[in-house]
């Protein structure tokens, strides 16, 4: 079985416009293999640079967590924006309050065959090798994408 590393991960995209959303969804749903069978999520997505999408599905407690939905959140979209050559990233967004003092992000890499691995967006700590890579990410476009929401 090949090793996995962070190195596997697609970059943090460059999102040209990060106030026009592809999809803004405050009551996407979605079905799980666990106890449940599913959850209710805000689904945003968007255009990347190379034609990609950029995914944030953020928790809102209802039924099973994004987290635990991880494998079949990752399929749906990947089913949903499969019309488009770039990559999909997907970014799990739990907010403020829920669990922690501020807003969480974490990238999601699903691959076939093994278990889905996460990799924090943020907050790091300076010790993350991707700490300076993820604050300017957050700082130029991240932050936006966090409170965008379609008009």
């Amino acid at each position: 079985m090949p090793s996995h590393h962070h190195e596997d991960f697609p970059s943090l995209p460059i999102v040209p416009d990060p106030h026009h959303l592809v999809v803004d969804d405050p009551a996407w749903t979605y079905t799980s293999a666990c106890a449940g069978g599913g959850g209710i999520a805000l689904l945003r997505v968007w255009r990347t640079a190379g034609d990609g999408r950029l995914a944030i599905v953020t928790e809102n407690g209802i039924a099973v967590s994004i987290t635990n939905a991880a494998e079949e959140i990752s399929a749906a979209l990947a089913v949903q924006h499969s019309g488009h050559p770039g990559p999909l990233v997907v970014l799990e967004h739990y907010r403020a309050g829920d669990g922690a003092p501020h807003d969480r992000l974490d990238q999601v890499l699903v691959v076939p065959g093994h278990a889905p691995r996460w990799r924090p967006v943020w907050p790091t700590g300076p010790a993350n090798p991707r700490f300076a890579i993820n604050r300017t990410w957050m700082h130029e476009v991240g932050n936006v994408l966090l409170t965008a929401r379609a008009h």
